[in-house]
């Protein structure tokens, strides 16, 4: 175990409680976010969605709970390479493969960034924020 940590850690959690608006995540609602192309990361990101009444698992039919780097191959890519995560009770039209349930609970995302870069560690990415959809 080591006895101070380090300035650039292996691992960086990103959580959201609420919106681009500053308003709280809400159940029942459908949320987005433009994960970028080139996320600052050596080895790979995840995002999960939690409920936040409890910091578990949401599990559905589908059993998704987190979509990652690894699974951009099947999912539907926007224009400059990036990826529009979606999280709400119901997939939107034609996007299934960029949908992670939230089975009717209050979201509470988590992004993580394995192998963070300098653009991570000193600042400079920001990681855009949840949009609600409806």
């Amino acid at each position: 175990m080591p006895k101070s940590l380090s300035d650039n850690p292996g691992t960086q959690y990103f959580m959201a409680v609420a919106d681009e608006d500053g308003k709280l995540l809400q159940a029942g609602k459908t949320y987005k976010i433009d994960v970028p192309k080139d996320m600052p990361v050596k080895q790979f990101w995840t995002l999960t969605v939690y409920d936040r009444a409890t910091n578990a698992f949401i599990y559905s039919n589908s059993n998704r709970t987190t979509l990652s780097s690894y699974d951009l191959d099947k999912m539907k890519k926007n224009a400059d390479g990036g990826v529009t995560i979606y999280t709400g009770p119901k997939a939107p039209h034609r996007l299934e493969s960029n949908w992670i349930p939230t089975a009717g609970k209050r979201p509470l995302p988590a992004m993580r960034c394995y192998g963070p870069t300098e653009a991570l560690n000193n600042k400079t990415f920001k990681l855009p924020d949840f949009e609600l959809v409806a």
